[in-house]
């Protein structure tokens, strides 16, 4: 009871007591209490034996008094408020309710943690792994913790269940989902159609992947005991290594060497004994099961592989990295990126144990081989023009300042300029790059790298597209440093109007034939600032090192 219903139920007792007739009145029973007193007094010079008398009277009246007080409470609190029956049975309603459903979840419950159970062991027997590591693999703690909370969860899962009669079917599907081993999973392949959509082999990529790799993580840290044993042949190995092994296999899991030592990757569709129905994917997201079956393809910056196989792989990561454009932070998607990025670097640049130059410093003939074969796009298109540059350089000057200059941002620039949604030429020729998440992005990453790097040699690399691209995001991020150091000298840079990022503009075009004229449109909310458009003109100038680099010599709106 909270302090109103007390101070109305205080209330009414008041006035409930106030409607009792007065069987007794109080100053006439003081009176006859001092009348008896009076006559006790000149009594008690005659005999002493009536003490008692004097106090059991009074007590007499005082418990009157207080019978009828208590009468008066007793007979209140059954009239004051007759609908106090009415509610207190709507309530019981109610509360029997309640227990029946939580008697229902309770027993719902106990079937679905015994359903859980004997699921549970049956995948530990598959995998063949004891109880105690087999509750300490990530996969099986994350599913052990969600049925562990379910009892936790009561009374918020019975309101939704109130509303979405599906849901607690939905809730044991999702559970009894992180059960299924590799190879269970694989043979869902066979429920979709054939061929499957990208959408469909890039959900299914993501429920197979971490799963896999979570299994192969177990058996890859059970080969450690047998480090010594595995460079032998496999007919010496020990009964319990073979036993691995075949469970390993089982999943489509393949031993292999990284180059420092052995483990089991995931190789569910380029392994020897990968299903026929696995053909059933989209040719578009065999990039991502590339990589999980290969891992990284660089070591310490040298390649795992030969120049040829790391390229064949690259050709595939570059079909992935076109087709999936997350418009959201994926770790699946920027590690093939990184991927792609570094191993193009290092075979472009060579490494230690594979120099591009003879030791007289001239560029060997198998490596003007390898450019001629990228370029031809043997190896894919994101890196045919860079490769036909270099190639084009050295044969002139026996030098390639574009090799030398050779970033990951020119690398994966070489995807951006081939993806039809970013990078597109429109039918009266104008060159147009839309200002996306992803645009931003990379101009950040090189934002943050000509800040680290302060060399204007970096300048010299980009085209015009770029040049703009890097002025409105430092100017966005009020760096008028680096935004004036993009301009030519009589260009004041106090004259531009200041705009709260990059953000605001929507895309860049290229005018007409000349790339040295771009157009940055703007977002509507930005009209009023900025204006419908800045235009750049941009100059080719002389460098120290007798180059040429683009700078913005007008700014107009």
């Amino acid at each position: 009871m909270d302090d109103k219903q007390f101070e109305k139920r205080m209330e009414l007792l008041k006035k409930s007591y106030d409607r009792i007739e007065p069987q007794l009145d109080p100053e006439a029973v003081i009176a006859q209490i001092e009348a008896e007193n009076t006559m006790q007094q000149a009594e008690e010079s005659n005999t002493t034996q009536k003490l008692p008398s004097k106090w059991q009277k009074p007590a007499v009246w005082i418990a009157s008094i207080a019978s009828v007080l208590l009468v008066g409470v007793l007979v209140s609190s059954y009239v004051i408020n007759p609908s106090t029956f009415v509610q207190t049975t709507e309530q019981k309603q109610e509360q029997k309710q309640e227990r029946k459903q939580e008697q229902e979840y309770d027993e719902w419950l106990s079937n679905f943690t015994k359903r859980y159970q004997e699921k549970r062991e049956q995948m530990r027997k598959e995998l063949d792994i004891p109880e105690k590591e087999f509750s300490e693999i990530s996969l099986i703690q994350n599913a052990d913790n969600e049925v562990y909370s379910l009892p936790k969860r009561k009374e918020m899962f019975l309101e939704i269940q109130s509303v979405n009669n599906d849901f607690f079917k939905r809730l044991e599907t999702d559970i009894l989902d992180d059960l299924q081993t590799p190879r269970e999973l694989i043979q869902h392949i066979e429920t979709y159609e054939d061929p499957m959509t990208f959408g469909e082999s890039n959900y299914f990529y993501s429920r197979y992947s971490y799963r896999a790799e979570d299994i192969a993580l177990y058996y890859s840290n059970k080969l450690a005991q047998y480090e010594k044993v595995l460079s032998q042949k496999p007919t010496s190995f020990p009964a319990d290594l073979n036993q691995l092994i075949a469970s390993a296999n089982n999943q489509y899991l393949e031993l292999r060497y990284n180059g420092e030592s052995f483990e089991f990757k995931p190789n569910a569709v380029f392994g020897k004994d990968a299903p026929e129905y696995m053909d059933r994917l989209h040719p578009d997201i065999l990039g991502y099961f590339k990589y999980l079956a290969t891992g990284s393809l660089l070591i310490g910056g040298e390649l795992r592989y030969s120049i040829e196989d790391s390229a064949t792989i690259l050709r595939l990561y570059e079909q992935t990295l076109l087709a999936d454009n997350p418009e959201e932070y994926n770790d699946d998607f920027n590690v093939l990126k990184g991927e792609f990025e570094n191993t193009w670097l290092a075979i472009f640049k060579g490494t230690e144990t594979n120099p591009i130059r003879t030791k007289t410093g001239q560029y060997k003939p198998e490596y003007m081989d390898l450019l001629t074969i990228i370029a031809n796009g043997d190896y894919g298109e994101a890196m045919r023009e860079t490769a036909q540059l270099v190639l084009d350089e050295i044969k002139v000057t026996g030098q390639s300042k574009t090799l030398e200059q050779l970033t990951t941002y020119d690398i994966w620039m070489g995807i951006l300029h081939l993806r039809k949604d970013i990078f597109m030429q429109t039918q009266d020729g104008t060159t147009s790059i839309a200002i996306d998440d992803n645009w931003i992005e990379q101009t950040k990453l090189l934002y943050n790298a000509f800040v680290y790097t302060k060399d204007d040699a970096m300048i010299d690399t980009l085209n015009p597209i770029n040049i703009v691209s890097l002025f409105l995001y430092a100017h966005g991020v009020g760096d008028r440093d680096i935004a004036q150091r993009l301009l030519t000298d009589d260009v004041d840079i106090n004259a531009v109007v200041q705009f709260d990022g990059m953000e605001s503009f929507t895309a860049l075009h290229a005018i007409g034939d000349s790339s040295l004229n771009i157009r940055a449109t703007v977002k509507s909310a930005a009209h009023g600032v900025i204006g419908q458009q800045l235009s750049f003109k941009l100059t080719s100038v002389a460098t120290e090192n007798g180059g040429t680099r683009y700078l913005i010599s007008a700014i107009n709106n």
